[in-house]
């Protein structure tokens, strides 16, 4: 079976379509649809076996009944239908004036406020940071280029070049780690050890239903996230993280990873099927409580570079956004 994408569905691939799970050694012997309910734990029983009736689930290349049984090193390919996503763009907040950490002839710093993408995506293609820019200098010359990114629910330093050669030059030493990126997070749990260091390969998730989540995994890239304790609390822990290397939702999946998940994320929180209801507008009030924040609880705090043109270190800092404060506030 060929996955296949609406043209006319201008929704990112968020989620897969196609799973591809080998069977474990501990998994031998289970009858299919048990070693599905095990894997994919987002999708009830019922579901599943909605799934192997519908022929969407092949093993080993063909077709199974519910009944058969899994052997190790065994390949189940999954074949899922694309959640439909209704969204109504007039309920997004509009993008209020961005607050400028700082400015010159060549670069601006902006403090991204969360909910907001930073460049045109899909169907979030007007109330993004980069547009807001592009409208604030048009007609100057200045065309903005994004140095970096940040996810849509994070919040902080964002920086931003005002012409192609310093955009180049900007890219060279975050390439080259040249810079310093910390980011404040507030986690679940009590943090026991003041300061410590998660080192260990980041690579795709093998068997998540989200595209892009990603996974400790042996033969990952190599990825190192610095994590020091700000303050605890009953059951939370404000912790500052600093980047030594800069994979795709690296502190979030190193977080994760260490027992402590950020507070309110989706993908790597409590449970991904927060993100599943999210996506598919049925977040409902329990799921909310559950989540205790609407965003991920993750602030771009500072950011250290050289400047482009007279080489002296560059330090911009955002403050911990009000709803974080108030978060912290409440405990």
């Amino acid at each position: 079976m060929r996955e296949t994408k609406d043209a006319g569905d201008p929704t990112p691939s968020i989620l897969r379509t196609r799973l591809r799970l080998t069977v474990g050694g501990d998994e031998d012997g289970l009858r299919l649809d048990r070693f599905l309910a095990r894997r994919c734990t987002w999708r009830s029983r019922t579901k599943i076996e909605q799934l192997i009736e519908h022929g969407r689930v092949e093993l080993e290349g063909r077709s199974a009944r519910p009944s058969r049984k899994v052997h190790g090193g065994e390949t189940v390919i999954v074949h899922l239908p694309r959640p439909k996503r209704e969204v109504d763009l007039r309920e997004r907040a509009p993008l209020n004036d961005l607050t400028i950490l700082f400015e010159d002839d060549g670069l601006i710093a902006v403090d991204k406020p969360p909910g907001i993408p930073v460049h045109p995506a899909g169907r979030l293609l007007e109330e993004t940071v980069i547009t807001r820019l592009h409208e604030r200098f048009a007609g100057s010359g200045v065309v903005p280029k994004l140095c970096h990114r940040l996810d849509l629910e994070t919040s902080g330093v964002l920086l931003v070049a005002k012409s192609d050669a310093v955009a180049a030059e900007m890219g060279r030493q975050m390439r080259r780690r040249e810079t310093t990126k910390e980011y404040l997070a507030i986690v679940h749990g009590v943090v026991e050890d003041d300061e410590f260091e998660v080192d260990a390969p980041l690579g795709d998730h093998p068997a998540s239903l989200v595209r892009k989540r990603r996974a400790v995994v042996p033969d990952g890239s190599p990825s190192k996230t610095g994590v020091k304790v700000e303050r605890r609390f009953r059951d939370f822990t404000l912790v500052r993280c600093r980047l030594f290397t800069g994979r795709r939702h690296q502190i979030r999946c190193h977080l994760h990873h260490a027992g402590h998940p950020i507070v309110g994320d989706k993908v790597y929180g409590l449970d991904e099927e927060f993100f599943l209801a999210y996506y598919e507008n049925r977040l409902d009030a329990t799921m909310v409580r559950r989540l205790l924040l609407p965003r991920q609880a993750l602030h771009a705090a500072r950011l250290v570079v050289s400047h482009p043109k007279s080489r002296a270190p560059l330090e911009i800092t955002a403050p911990l956004p009000r709803d974080l404060e108030e978060f912290l506030a409440a405990r």
